[in-house]
């Protein structure tokens, strides 16, 4: 019997973990305004977008200038819409972060890039941010 107790008390901590890991998969999701920059090199399969993002973010890869006094914001996204997809263009976009799909798109190692940024999912474009 108090092995069968010990048993369900570990089998029930896994089943928690478990279950908590992957509620942390998908972050908040934020609004902010974006411009296209171009292609992602770093992924696989899945088209992927850098965009530059107007203000910080905490879901943004922050990279600093030459003279590290400015620092820019940058994220790679997945399922940008191509009406967006125009070098310089600016908009609003819905996003958040889901680590599943951020994996799955992922490579790696990379040497096509300055520095590898988060990849984050566009839920929406929209004319401004609520």
């Amino acid at each position: 019997m108090n092995r069968l107790s010990r048993y369900l008390f570990f089998l029930g901590i896994g089943l928690f973990a478990s279950c908590e890991n992957r509620m942390d998969e998908h972050s908040k999701t934020f609004c902010a305004q974006a411009k296209f920059v171009r292609r992602y090199h770093c992924t696989s399969s899945e088209s992927v977008q850098v965009v530059e993002l107007m203000l910080p973010n905490p879901l943004a890869t922050p990279i600093a200038g030459n003279d590290s006094t400015v620092t820019r914001y940058f994220a790679a996204m997945l399922d940008l819409p191509d009406s967006v997809l125009v070098a310089g263009k600016t908009f609003y976009m819905q996003f958040h972060r889901d680590k599943a799909r951020e994996k799955k798109a992922n490579v790696l190692y990379c040497t096509m890039e300055f520095a590898p940024v988060n990849i984050l999912v566009c839920e929406n474009v929209l004319q401004s941010c609520p």
